[in-house]
């Protein structure tokens, strides 16, 4: 697997459709006008798990939890503390989004930023706060900074499950 294999995964499927389709429906919004947000919000979340088997070189079955909390803790400090208080993101976001449409428990959803420091949070009461607009700025910082890495890497490969 070579640098440019690595390369053009990155441009086609991170960069041409992962963070162009969630950028777009974000500037939809922006707009006024109506966008996916809980599409976003799910493809966020399993965006996140792939690219956590990148980085840990994996897709295999049984290893979706720790590719997730991989990128997840990626993301920023918010998000690895809620890793480190025991939060179970992984069960509670993406699998209720993915298998139920909805945030297991009490939650809000929305797709443009407000004030909230971080893209996920979880108020004191135990209310689930996702805000793709700013949980997508992470998600990209993140993924360019993987790319930038695994381009430096010599001896940096896909996952086995993403050759061609």
């Amino acid at each position: 697997m070579s640098h440019n294999d690595i390369d053009s995964f990155f441009r086609e499927y991170v960069f041409g459709f992962m963070i162009a389709d969630v950028r777009r429906e974000i500037d939809r919004a922006a707009a006024g006008e109506s966008a996916g947000n809980f599409l976003c919000a799910l493809g966020l979340l399993c965006y996140t798990e792939v690219l956590g088997g990148v980085r840990r070189g994996t897709l295999a079955q049984g290893e979706s939890r720790a590719n997730f909390d991989s990128f997840f803790r990626e993301l920023g400090a918010p998000y690895a503390s809620l890793l480190d208080e025991g939060h179970n993101v992984y069960k509670l976001l993406r699998c209720g989004m993915a298998h139920e449409y909805l945030i297991k428990g009490v939650a809000t959803i929305s797709m443009l930023k407000g004030v909230e420091p971080a893209g996920v949070a979880v108020a004191p009461e135990g209310r689930w706060y996702f805000a793709v607009e700013r949980y997508f700025e992470a998600f990209e910082v993140a993924a360019r900074r993987m790319h930038s890495d695994l381009m430096a890497d010599a001896g940096a490969e896909l996952p086995s499950e993403l050759r061609h």
